[in-house]
């Protein structure tokens, strides 16, 4: 598992076309169908004569034609997979991620697996269905899904809500999304939760969209998590006191923030002041730290976002002569 899985970074595994090199491609519960980077269309199987599909990956669609699926492998094992395949031009979700990304790797595949994803250990590992020990695995929640289709189990939301249906999406790399409306008076697309009660257990510093109910890798990744696709159950075992995990990245600036706010150093802009920010996407991310010793805080921060749906930012204005980074 690639280090920074789950902690706003996509969940990798390396995978070899037959004969081939090794390529990063994305675990996502949340896609029905096995994805290749259109450069691969030369390895792949015979193109069925049925002209281009459209094919969806984070909200923007792309046309491709429909191939038969190739021998897929992880190291020395072949993989089981689907019949059929597409591709996607996956340059622009590389940059965006900071990782190449050669594919998807869909339920067509996961679906014949069990599949236990430790993100404190930072391993993907692949066990034996029929001999699990369940009892050390924590709470089971039955899984849905079809020929083709993406994967739900029957719960609520992260905030409640209407539906009593969520998508498992190891492909969302935020927490998640909820039904719009399930938080009163909030209207924006994007919602940071401060702290929130999902099936009894409390979790904090959440970040959804407003797209339906989804559990998001963010958000499983404060569990050992266990999919069981086999006997259609996942496990949810918390690992963390309900916080996200954060990366070496983040770390190290919420500890240079801190830093320079106790040494009444915090940066800024003069008012009126314009900035050009990195070309991806950036969201601002609200976090609760607690320094040793110290008052807890709460400070905001701006970072990039791998997430779907988001909206890229050019040039921008700062109100009030104030960077994210100086709301204390």
């Amino acid at each position: 598992m690639n280090p920074d899985a789950g902690r706003d970074g996509e969940l990798l595994v390396n995978l070899r076309l037959e004969n081939g090199k090794e390529l990063p491609f994305v675990v996502d519960t949340g896609s029905p169908g096995t994805l290749f980077d259109k450069t691969l269309a030369s390895k792949l199987g015979w193109r069925l004569p049925i002209g281009n599909v459209s094919v969806p990956v984070g909200g923007e669609a792309q046309k491709s034609g429909v191939y038969l699926e190739p021998k897929l492998y992880l190291g020395a094992t072949r993989l089981k997979t689907g019949h059929l395949c597409a591709t996607y031009d996956f340059k622009k979700r590389s940059n965006d991620d900071g990782h190449p990304q050669m594919g998807i790797l869909a339920m067509d595949c996961l679906k014949h697996y069990c599949i236990q994803l430790d993100f404190q250990a930072g391993k993907m590992r692949f066990l034996d269905s029929k001999h699990l020990d369940v009892t050390q695995l924590g709470k089971p929640y039955p899984l849905k899904f079809w020929l083709y289709t993406s994967l739900y189990t029957d719960h609520s939301g992260l905030a409640g809500g209407k539906r009593a249906r969520s998508l498992v999406d190891t492909g969302w790399n935020l927490d998640g999304s909820v039904e719009k409306g399930a938080i009163p008076a909030e209207t924006n697309d994007w919602i940071h939760m401060p702290q929130r009660v999902w099936d009894g257990q409390t979790y904090t510093d959440l970040e959804v969209g407003t797209e339906g109910n989804i559990l998001g890798l963010r958000f499983l990744a404060r569990h050992l998590v266990t999919f069981d696709f086999p006997r259609r159950t996942m496990y949810l075992k918390p690992t963390t006191d309900g916080r996200p995990l954060l990366n070496v990245d983040a770390k190290g600036a919420l500890d240079f923030l801190i830093h320079l706010k106790e040494t009444g150093r915090s940066p800024g802009w003069s008012k009126g002041k314009r900035g050009r920010f990195f070309s991806g996407r950036i969201r601002t991310r609200i976090l609760t730290v607690f320094p040793p010793g110290k008052t807890a805080m709460t400070v905001s921060i701006i970072i990039r976002s791998y997430a779907h749906p988001r909206k890229p930012l050019g040039n921008c204005k700062k109100r009030g002569g104030q960077t994210g980074m100086e709301r204390w």
